[in-house]
């Protein structure tokens, strides 16, 4: 009898054991990245997930399963997850992980071997919340002002290209041209509207008759212009008539609640915008004004026209054209839409 208990607690014994699953190594894949639970077990194992979204805490419980090697939580700690947990219940166990802000992850199983797998995607993989027009002013047959050897239409679409990538870490952005064409001025405003902008910039280089006239400006749409802006808006608005569209026949859509709120947020972005480009770059700050500008006319939200220098200035033709200075004004141009919108 004493031989039967014994061997019935050992056989009990002897099941409990081995009724374990093992966890035998906890990984990190890069390419793609994925946490990966290495689970050694007879049968598929189960496992459950519960997420916290607001303190981006992710529980996971996996029963009947025992941990199989030393647990160092320092070699997960990355670019995907910023704290990571291990809970031992005996039985069971569970693994708090808190991911980065901005992460994603999609959890699933695969056996042959068996192992639970974390899929994680960072903020560049998800949907941003607002979305930035960038116009580059003028291209194609339309080369806008020249002077010192340069064209307009060059040096913007060089600009337009650095701000979206500096803006592509928070925002979607949508460009009205990424190569040296054509697009009228009606249309500028309408691929901002299709694609539901948030906000519209449109770079430009000025040109003067005197080569010492010189400095940044930034133009927002008004009804009302000053006489100095609607000389400059005048001239900018001509470029369509030039190339055969009637300028005046771009329609202000928005209302007028609309207009003016519009208007007040374009004039909070613009008046520190311009004070900080002109003095990163040592360059004269000549304010900022409203005016009647057809391509920031037809558009339904805020904007701006950047005036980011002379090209009839050799001074400014040549700081206009080196790298470093580009991608200065499309650090400070993206760096004025985060502090507005974030």
């Amino acid at each position: 009898m004493k031989s039967k208990i014994t061997f019935l607690f050992f056989l009990f014994f002897s099941l409990n054991i081995f009724a374990h699953n093992t966890i035998k190594n906890i990984r990190m894949n890069s390419s793609p990245v994925q946490l990966v639970f290495d689970i050694n077990s007879t049968s598929k194992p189960k496992y459950s997930t519960n997420y916290d979204e607001f303190n981006r805490l992710l529980f996971i419980e996996i029963p009947d399963t025992k941990m199989g090697l030393k647990f160092n939580e320092k070699k997960f700690i990355g670019k995907h997850i910023e704290s990571f947990k291990l809970i031992d219940y005996g039985t069971h166990v569970g693994f708090f992980i808190k991911l980065k802000k901005g992460v994603n992850y999609k959890t699933y199983s695969l056996s042959n071997p068996y192992r639970i797998v974390f899929d994680l995607k960072n903020s560049d993989q998800t949907k941003k919340e607002f979305t930035i027009a960038v116009d580059a002013g003028h291209g194609g047959k339309d080369p806008g002002a020249m002077g010192n050897k340069l064209k307009e239409k060059d040096l913007t679409l060089a600009v337009a290209k650095k701000l979206k990538t500096e803006l592509s870490k928070d925002f979607n952005v949508i460009m009205t041209r990424d190569s040296d064409v054509f697009i009228s001025l009606s249309e500028r405003s309408k691929i901002a509207n299709r694609a539901k902008a948030d906000f519209f910039i449109s770079l430009h280089i000025n040109s003067s008759a005197s080569s010492k006239a010189e400095g940044m400006e930034i133009f927002y749409f008004s009804k009302k212009s000053s006489p100095y802006a609607e000389k400059i808006a005048a001239y900018e608005n001509s470029f369509g008539d030039k190339y055969g569209e009637k300028t005046t026949n771009i329609a202000q859509i928005m209302g007028e609640l609309a207009y003016n709120k519009n208007m007040e947020k374009s004039i909070n972005i613009a008046d520190p915008l311009n004070s900080s480009l002109a003095r990163r770059l040592n360059m004269k700050d000549r304010g900022i004004h409203g005016g009647n500008f057809a391509v920031l006319r037809g558009f339904n939200g805020p904007g701006m026209l950047v005036e980011l220098g002379f090209i009839s200035n050799p001074n400014e033709a040549r700081k206009l054209s080196k790298d470093i200075n580009q991608k200065v004004m499309a650090e400070e141009i993206a760096n004025q839409m985060r502090d507005f919108f974030y």
